[in-house]
This record gives structure tokens, C-alpha cells and sequence, in this order.
């Protein structure tokens, strides 16, 4: 990507209003001393500066490029005859061109020695006296470090335009990360519960029990509507940005009520599952909240996957400077020496949530039909 280095409008009238006091004084100073050649050559130099300014002003890159250096050259040439007037549009050009950064560094080098070396060649037959050369040559050199200046400016503007493009792509990965991980532990749940529930049915009508099958039907159906409302929920907090999501806050009644019904689900699916709540509650930020039902949501659909019918334990900790949630479950079959039962943590600071951090155990094997591990 390339900053732009179009002059805006100030610019230009900055432009005409320097190359019009510049004109004005090569009329007004010694204008009948001066040779016509001299005042041909200053005016063009003056007329190309201006022309520079207007193409870059319309975009015109090229044509600007070749003005600029026709300006430089002839006004190094009249220098010395014009008492150092043309030396303004010979150093603005050395300038111009080192602070373009679409132009090569060595190409502005190149053009500042050149204007130098044309600036004291023709003080040669003017007579000029030292001192007044080397003012007009500090000039040219001021005028190369200002555009050293503007190329390191314009870097910098370039770098910090090419570190927001790689954020806003890093914040678009991020999003679309969390969308994947969100919706993964939305639908391991529902439609992993669903499973469980549509086998019972089968079970349930074989057995010509058509009261409960309907029951565990109606279950179903109120499980895939859950979960496709938090998938709603899911897609619509990723879309709403960053800060406004994180300034919302809910209580700590409705983030009972989330887990309670996370509870109900899994004892609904056959399920044995305890909360244990303690400490005070406080209005918590909307992604802690989020973060706290997604743990209890996965933690729960894991129980259900690897170890089916084994009791789990849940406790939700408000503590003064955040709120900790810990589920664990035995194994299927615990073996001496074996390590502790699986424990999922999550806590999250206070009082807007830091990042979700989650230890697991190694799940235990699944327990084959003959109940073998």
C-alpha cells in the first residue's frame, strides 16, 4: 500500500502564491541587467513548478515527475543569475522528489548532486561571490533533508496503515474463530442431546409406551429451539462491536437462570448433575457471561459423550475480584492409582471477564457395550 502524496488544495495555493513572489521579484530586481535567456529560463522553471503542483493535484504521477525535474534543473541553472530567486523551485523539487515515496531513494540523491552541481557551474560566469553560492547551495541541501524528512513521515504512515490492515484482518480471524468455537458448543449440545432424546423415543415407542415418547418428543423439540436460539445469540454478539458488547452487564439472577436451564437440559437427558452456588452475586460483563455458559454447556455435552450416566459436580464461585465456575465428573470406571475425576475450570475476572482459561484432565476412554474400558 502507498500513501498518497497528493498535494491538497492549500498546497497548491501555497504553490502559485510562492511561485507568483518569486516572479515578481525577478521583474522587480535588476530585470534590465539580466540576460533574456536568463529570464526565460527562470520563468519556465517557475511555470513547470506550478504545473508540477496542479498534475499532482489531479493524480497525473508522470507528468508531475517530469515538471519537477525540469524545474529543478533550470532553476539550478539560473541561480546565479537570477541572485538565488530560482534556487526556491530548484530546492522545492529536491524536496518533492526525495519525499515521494513512489520514487526510488537514489533517484532523489541523484537529482539533489545534479542540482548542486548545476548551481555552481553556472555561478561560474555570473561571478557570484562565495559566500552568496554557498547560501544558495545551503538551500538545495535544506531542501534534501526536508524531503528526507517527509520520505521517513510517509514510511511511518505507510507501516501504520499496513498494521491496522493486518489488525482488521487478525480482528476478522478472531471473529470468526470464536463464531466456529461458539456454534461447535452450541450444537455438541443440542443436537448431541437430541440424539439421546430421539434414541429414547425409539426405545419408548417400541415398547408401546406412547405417553412418554411423546414427552421426550416434546423435549426434543424445546432442546433444537434452544439451540437455535443460541446460535442466534452466537452470530448476533459477533456482529455487534467490540466495545458495545463489552459495556453490557447482566445480572447475576439471569446468569443463574442460564445455568439452571443448562442443568434441567442434562437431567432432562437422563443426566445427574448438581450446582452449588456460593458467594454474592454482581452484574457480570455479556461476554464473562457468555463465557460462563459455554464452559458449563461443553462441560456438561462432555459428561454426556464420555461418561454417560456418571454424576457431575458444579459449582459456581462469586469471589471479590471474579467469578469461578468448576464442573468435574468421576470416570466410568476409576482405576487404583488412577488420576483425579475430569475437571473443567473456567474464572473470569472482575468485573468484566479476562480471558476464559480452562484445565481439563485426560478424558477417560468410553466404555465399550460389554462394559469393558
Amino acid at each position: 500500500m502507498i500513501v498518497s502524496s497528493r498535494p491538497g488544495g492549500l498546497a497548491l495555493a501555497l504553490t502559485v502564491f510562492g511561485a507568483a513572489a518569486v516572479g515578481y521579484g525577478l521583474v522587480t530586481t535588476h530585470s534590465g541587467a539580466r540576460p533574456l535567456w536568463v529570464v526565460v529560463v527562470a520563468f519556465a522553471s517557475l511555470a513547470l513548478w506550478v504545473a508540477r503542483s496542479v498534475l499532482a493535484h489531479y493524480g497525473l504521477a508522470r507528468s508531475a515527475l517530469v515538471c519537477v525535474l525540469l524545474s529543478t534543473v533550470l532553476g539550478s541553472v539560473a541561480a546565479a543569475a537570477t541572485d538565488g530567486l530560482t534556487v526556491v523551485p530548484a530546492a522545492v523539487g529536491v524536496l518533492a522528489v526525495l519525499g515521494d515515496i513512489a520514487v526510488p531513494l537514489w533517484s532523489g540523491f541523484a537529482l539533489a548532486a545534479l542540482a548542486l552541481l548545476l548551481t555552481a557551474v553556472g555561478a561560474v560566469p555570473v561571478g557570484t561571490p562565495v559566500p552568496a553560492l554557498l547560501s544558495m547551495l545551503g538551500g538545495i541541501l535544506l531542501g534534501a533533508f526536508g524531503g528526507l524528512s517527509r520520505r521517513q513521515f510517509r514510511r511511518a504512515e505507510e507501516r501504520e496503515a499496513l498494521l491496522r490492515e493486518q489488525d482488521a484482518a487478525m480482528r476478522e480471524e478472531a471473529s470468526r474463530v470464536a463464531l466456529a468455537r461458539d456454534l461447535h458448543d452450541v450444537l455438541a449440545h443440542s443436537l448431541g442431546g437430541l440424539v439421546m432424546q430421539l434414541d429414547a423415543v425409539d426405545a419408548l415407542l417400541e415398547a408401546g409406551d406412547d405417553a412418554a415418547a411423546r414427552s421426550r418428543v416434546i423435549d426434543a423439540r424445546r432442546l433444537a429451539a434452544d439451540g437455535l436460539a443460541d446460535a442466534r445469540r452466537a452470530v448476533a454478539a459477533l456482529r455487534t462491536p467490540v466495545e458495545a458488547s463489552g459495556a453490557e452487564t447482566v445480572t447475576a439472577k439471569d446468569v443463574q437462570r442460564t445455568l439452571d436451564d443448562l442443568v434441567s437440559a442434562h437431567r432432562s437427558l437422563g443426566g445427574s448433575v448438581e450446582l452449588a452456588v456460593d458467594g454474592e452475586g454482581r452484574p457480570l460483563a455479556a461476554d464473562a457471561a457468555g463465557a460462563l455458559q459455554r464452559a458449563l454447556q461443553e462441560a456438561l455435552s462432555n459428561a454426556r459423550k464420555h461418561a454417560p450416566g456418571a454424576p457431575v459436580d458444579a459449582r459456581l464461585s462469586w469471589q471479590t475480584d471474579r467469578v469461578r465456575l468448576v464442573v468435574s465428573n468421576p470416570s466410568p470406571r476409576r482405576i487404583p492409582g488412577s488420576r483425579a475425576p475430569e475437571a473443567v475450570t473456567a474464572s473470569l475476572g472482575w468485573p468484566s471477564a479476562s480471558p476464559l482459561s480452562r484445565t481439563a484432565a485426560p478424558r477417560p476412554r468410553r466404555p465399550t457395550p460389554d462394559g469393558s474400558p
